[in-house]
């Protein structure tokens, strides 16, 4: 930083604005006092706005064509700085002209400002490029002030503001976010569970309509309804629900209110519910952050990733990169792309934008500087925010060259296949645009490398629907979706699970309104919108009928639908609602919708013995027998059995799938599927017991049952199916060995436990989520204060400030699922040392800092719920020990690899991989591995273990299960080590006290 200094009063007030002009570093004027910045050239790399831990805030914008470049900021009133900066309305920004020999390399823009007076935290700034300028020489008030494309916050407004309309239109300005929001949130260790894509079971849902409805019972519904943290709560739902991955619906930065239209019925603002046009890529929608400070999004997102993970659930977006909000409904009341580079960033047609999408504008995908930004947009989620998985909404229109036809090899989805960032996460395509037919690519969308691609299909959709509502003619078209559409996938070498299945989505019918309505239901949008090809069938009466009969086929066609879904080869997806048979009224385009496509929590509740029963046990059956659905390979002769005439055409399907795995003779499903208005007798195969599992003509619960011991047993050779009916018997050797379809994985089964920790979460301050970043002198006085308190059974402790209030003395139990322990340590930075470390220096080695990555591994992942929580914390002192060593026995490491110990304490990395202890090992002691003495002062110590190579990202992964546990004896002689002894695969730990020299 090479800064120029010189003393620069302000300029009288024109406008509205006294602004202050810097031309190289300065100092600036606010008022009447002076503040202290320092400006230099910066750096072009990284794109955006980049603040390092010496409070440097380096600004970086790629311009092609631009000749000249400012770069404003502005205090907002409320910001701590404003009084020490001496702000007032109308003399509050500051405007920074950047050279362009000095503060420009090739096409990009940079500049870094450093501060001395305020944290840079909440500063809001915006680029202008080539504005008009006064007489004096600075930009004119009405120049563009344009959004940077990279930024990760912007200052609109959090969830109470939804859908409010005022004088002040959307107009947003990138704001500096809190740099520990973005390098230091506690994850607690938490990684995530590492999924196999063909052992997903997704479930799409949309954030704000998950929990807005008034029934949901959110804690402090006000403000948390509809938000991350609302969302969070309904955790032990999606665990009891079996689901093991959300696809949430957009939830980059999107202004709600970019829609113009009323509901014609009743005077409704409608607004842009869904999102599906962003304004920001990487920031988090502010609109579903319950607290209104700064970076409460970006932390409210990753808490909410961080717990979902915890109990093994998989985190995928639905990301929007065909097309920008920029211009929506002809408004230019904020500017970004088009002001920056818009041939670069905007597929055009003689100038003019072309609209492959439907909404106005389509990206040029392609274009490098564009690739750039959307393959480092993708990076940041998956490394910063831990997501495990992106869903490309209308995914053709990227791969558009610049002529608009389609590649057969588009660089951006080569670059995204091809990155060693994301090589962990789930690639899925929808893969169609709306240009017809070049634009549709159902099992033909381009891998550009290995065949990792899966795509949403469609024709599985399209089919099953069809089928089901007894359209003749759809048995073999049926019979290869059901079979994971080897047509579409096979050709490339795609598996089945590249197949994402679905019945519904977001856009369309949901479930209930499929089985409802003949025609979309769609006037309360106030257009005509909406797709008219719904192979929909109403079962004799448009929309909700008092006829019994019509409500009961209703009631078996959405079982009939569940079963195709969750029994056939391929991922399924389905959409939030539906396994209580959530409706629309018979919109089909609820993308303006918002209380008419709420979660009805209460509704949910009325099905819980019913329909929500029948698919929380299908999912069940699908994840017992995961070795026949989960399938990596399509089926052939030795999975399927056909018993169909496949002449008559007539929708009556009927298969057997073998279990290959049965150790007790042959077992195995039989399946039909009788989609037609006849009655018809299924043969059953002789010489075999057959015992019912589903008959979705019978009433709950007689319609799916719980456990195979349970099972009713067919004893006639044939199984009279009534119309429009699915059948599932098994064939069992030993009723008494059969399986249970409602336990859920042993793990997961303290519901109360997750319950409770979540209420915990929910009620924290968001300073808690961050790792805590004070001076040493600060960690000393915290921890006597710590010590002394502890003896009494509470934690006393100095909490930081949020906004609008002062820092207070806070006196509490300690939690009782706490995931830190309540000594010295968990106040501690890595690496910053105890006051033991200082004192017997020779007995302690400090984390060695040895890379174990925090991405890419595969495995169950780090699951923290503390193994005693329901046991409550013990409130005794912190203990005293001479040191800690781990001996470890595995016996599957490979040559170059180690094995790690990372856990809750500092010295053992504070659950960051990076920290972990390397434990070391030789040919005498393999496969007994040691670590070296570490100084440690607490009285419960978490653990896990990793096993890596020592000199790569590759391959490391994480231990399954709960975090180990040791609690520390309550007297120990600093001259003696505690030995922890554990092994892979055991979850047994022992301890033993040896003196120091051993």
């Amino acid at each position: 930083l090479k800064p120029f200094w010189f003393r620069l009063s302000g300029y009288a007030s024109r406008l509205h604005n006294s602004r202050p002009l810097i031309e190289s570093g300065a100092c600036f004027a606010m008022g009447n006092a002076r503040s202290l910045v320092r400006k230099g050239v910066g750096k072009a790399s990284p794109q955006g706005c980049t603040e390092s831990e010496a409070g440097k805030v380096n600004f970086s914008l790629n311009a092609p064509g631009s000749s000249s470049a400012w770069l404003l900021l502005e205090l907002p009133p409320g910001h701590e700085g404003w009084d020490k900066a001496g702000a007032q309305a109308g003399a509050n920004e500051l405007y920074l002209r950047l050279d362009p020999k000095q503060n420009r390399t090739g096409a990009i823009w940079h500049i870094v400002v450093e501060q001395q007076a305020f944290p840079a935290k909440g500063v809001k700034y915006a680029w202008l490029l080539d504005p008009p300028l006064d007489g004096k020489g600075e930009p004119t008030a009405d120049a563009k002030r344009i959004i940077d494309p990279y930024a990760r916050e912007l200052d609109s407004p959090h969830a109470a503001a939804w859908n409010v309309r005022n004088a002040r239109r959307y107009s947003p300005m990138a704001v500096i976010p809190d740099v520990r929001a973005i390098k230091d949130f506690d994850w607690q260790g938490v990684k995530s569970p590492g999924y196999d894509l063909k052992d997903l079971i997704i479930y799409e849902a949309h954030v704000r309509g998950f929990t807005r409805n008034p029934d949901s019972g959110v804690e402090d519904w006000d403000n948390a309804a509809g938000t991350f943290r609302g969302f969070l709560e309904k955790i032990p739902y999606l665990l009891q629900l079996g689901i093991n991955c959300v696809e949430l619906l957009p939830v980059f930065e999107f202004d709600e209110t970019a829609c113009p239209r009323k509901n014609p019925h009743n005077g409704e603002q409608l607004c842009n519910y869904w999102g599906y046009s962003t304004v920001a890529f990487f920031v988090p929608m502010q609109r579903f952050a319950s607290r209104d400070r700064a970076s409460a999004a970006i932390v409210g997102f990753k808490t909410l990733v961080r717990e979902l993970h915890r109990v093994g659930i998989e985190v995928m977006l639905d990301v929007v990169f065909n097309h920008t909000a920029e211009g929506t409904w002809g408004e230019n009341n904020w500017h970004s792309w088009k002001s920056i580079a818009k041939s670069n960033y905007y597929l055009l047609s003689k100038g003019c934008d072309t609209n492959y999408t439907g909404c106005g504008n389509t990206m040029n995908a392609n274009d490098g500087m564009c690739a750039d930004w959307i393959v480092e947009c993708l990076k940041y989620w998956a490394l910063e925010m831990h997501i495990d998985g992106f869903r490309f909404d209308l995914a053709s229109a990227l791969c558009r060259g610049g002529d608009g036809k389609i590649c057969h090899e588009p660089p951006v989805i080569k670059r995204m296949s091809n990155d060693p960032d994301l090589k962990h996460v789930k690639l899925v395509a929808e893969p169609w645009d709306c240009s017809w037919p070049d634009g549709y690519l159902v099992g033909r969308f381009p891998s550009c490398g290995p065949p990792r691609w899966a795509e949403w299909n469609g024709k599985f959709r399209d089919t099953v629907r069809s089928f089901l509502k007894g359209d003749e003619g759809m048995k073999g078209e049926f019979a290869t979706r059901i079979c994971g559409s080897s047509d579409l996938f096979k050709h490339n070498g795609r598996g089945p699970f590249h197949s994402i299945n679905f019945i519904t989505a977001h856009d369309g019918f949901t479930l209930r309104d499929l089985v409802s309505y003949n025609g979309k239901q769609n006037s309360c949008n106030g257009e005509n919108s909406g797709d008219d090809h719904n192979n929909s069938w109403n079962c004799g009466a448009e929309g909700p009928t008092g006829d019994g009969g019509i409500n009961h086929l209703r009631e078996r066609q959405l079982r009939n639908f569940l079963a195709a879904l969750f029994l056939s080869a391929g991922t399924p997806m389905m959409v939030f609602g539906d396994e209580y048979g959530r409706s629309q009224r018979g919109c089909n385009n609820g993308w303006c919708q918002d209380a008419l496509s709420w979660f009805s929590w209460s509704d949910c509740a009325k099905e819980e013995t019913k329909l929500l029963r029948y698919t929380r046990l299908l999912i069940g059956i699908r994840k017992r027998y995961s070795h026949i659905f989960n399938r990596t390979g399509f089926m052939g002769e030795k999975d399927i059995w056909w018993r169909v005439h496949w002449d008559d055409p007539y929708n009556y399907v009927c298969y057997v799938l073998h279990d290959r795995q049965a150790t007790n003779g042959y077992s195995g499903f039989l399946i039909a599927f009788n989609a037609g208005h006849e009655y018809r007798d299924c043969d059953l195969p002789a010489g075999k017991q057959w015992f019912r599992i589903i008959d979705t003509n019978l009433p709950s619960p007689k319609d799916i049952c719980e456990d195979e011991k349970q099972a009713t047993q067919i004893k006639s050779p044939k199984y009279g199916m009534h119309p429009y009916s699915c059948i599932v018997l098994k064939c069992m050797q030993d009723k008494g060995a059969g399986l249970s379809y409602s336990e859920s994985d042993p793990y997961y089964l303290q519901h109360q436990q997750v319950t409770e920790h979540l209420k915990e979460v929910v009620r924290r301050r968001m300073s808690m989520e961050l790792l805590p970043t004070v001076e040493p002198a600060k960690v000393r006085a915290d921890s006597m204060m710590r010590r002394l308190s502890s003896m009494s059974g509470f934690l006393l402790d100095m909490q930081s400030a949020e906004k609008n209030e002062e820092p207070e003395l806070i006196i509490e139990r300690a939690p009782s699922s706490s995931l830190l322990p309540l000594s010295m340590s968990s106040s501690l930075l890595p690496g910053l040392p105890e006051e033991s470390e200082l004192a017997e220096p020779e007995k302690v080695v400090p984390a060695n800092g040895n890379s174990v990555p925090a991405d890419g591994h595969k495995g169950n992942g780090v699951r923290s719920m503390p193994a005693d929580a329901a046991g409550g914390i013990d409130f005794r002192p912190a203990a005293r020990v001479g040191g800690v060593r781990f001996s470890v026995k595995v016996d599957f490491t490979r040559e170059g690899e180690a094995v790690y110990i990372a856990g809750s304490a500092p010295e053992l990395g504070a659950w960051k991989p990076e920290k972990a202890i390397r434990c070391t090992t030789t040919a005498a002691t393999f496969p007994v591995w040691t670590s070296d003495v570490l100084a440690l002062e607490m009285e419960k110590l978490e653990f896990k273990l990793i096993v890596g190579p020592e000199k790569s990202t590759d391959g490391k992964r994480w231990e399954d299960g709960a975090n180990r546990v040791v609690r520390f004896p309550a007297k120990v002689g600093s001259n003696q080590v505690l030995n922890v002894s554990c092994g892979w695969g055991s979850k047994e730990v022992t301890t033993k006290v040896t003196p120091v020299a051993a």
